[in-house]
């Protein structure tokens, strides 16, 4: 019966492990953002976030402005969940085109578990001054960082064809290690039920 018992923890703790890779999905959308923001002033985008619960940590790549929030709670596991971002503008840098990123990482504990970038062309406006002419936009990115820190953030494949209840880019799915992490955890619950079995049908006979 102790043995029964032992190897029920292993099971419960093989399953409490491949919880976290479950939650590893992050999806943004739309894929790129473009906005107009006054220098002295701020302008906001309208995003969803797909398949994550947890905090999520928003940043600008290659955009030297400020955007708020800087963390985001959300809970888009069951449906996607509408988010807004706002970017404020700077009269300093003058009347400027900014082709970047609004990056968003995914965070599990102190622990980036995912990470997902979108394109952002953002004009910084500043009354007086005409604004240069738009530098021509690269190939929207995608980065899956499990387990890194940002700046080791490298490219992945991009998306499958989004399906009616998707986003349209920007998305982020399980691993194959944690795939192959809960097959193995379902394999061995599947052996320890054999065994409770054929104990049960010893002590009967």
């Amino acid at each position: 019966m102790k043995k029964i018992i032992i190897l029920l923890g292993t099971v419960a703790l093989v399953l409490a492990l491949a919880a976290p890779a479950l939650a590893a999905s992050l999806g943004i959308s739309p894929s790129h953002v473009e906005l107009e923001v006054p220098g002295d002033g701020s302008a906001t985008a309208d995003l969803q976030v797909h398949y994550f619960s947890g905090d999520v940590q928003v940043s600008l790549v290659d955009i030297p402005l400020r955007v708020e929030p800087e963390v985001l709670h959300v809970d888009a596991l069951a449906e996607p969940v509408d988010v807004q971002v706002t970017i404020y503008g700077d009269e300093s840098l003058g009347s400027q085109v900014y082709n970047g990123y609004i990056r968003f990482l995914g965070l599990s504990g102190e622990t980036v578990a995912v990470a997902v970038k979108i394109k952002a062309t953002v004009t910084n406006i500043v009354e007086g001054q005409p604004v240069p002419k738009a530098v021509p936009e690269e190939t929207p990115v995608l980065e899956a960082a499990p387990e890194v820190m940002p700046e080791e953030l490298s490219p992945s494949p991009a998306p499958p064809e989004p399906r009616a209840t998707e986003p349209m880019d920007g998305v982020e799915g399980l691993s194959l290690n944690m795939v192959i992490l809960i097959a193995g955890g379902l394999v061995f619950l599947g052996l320890i039920v054999l065994a409770i079995s054929l104990a049960v049908r010893r002590r009967r006979y």
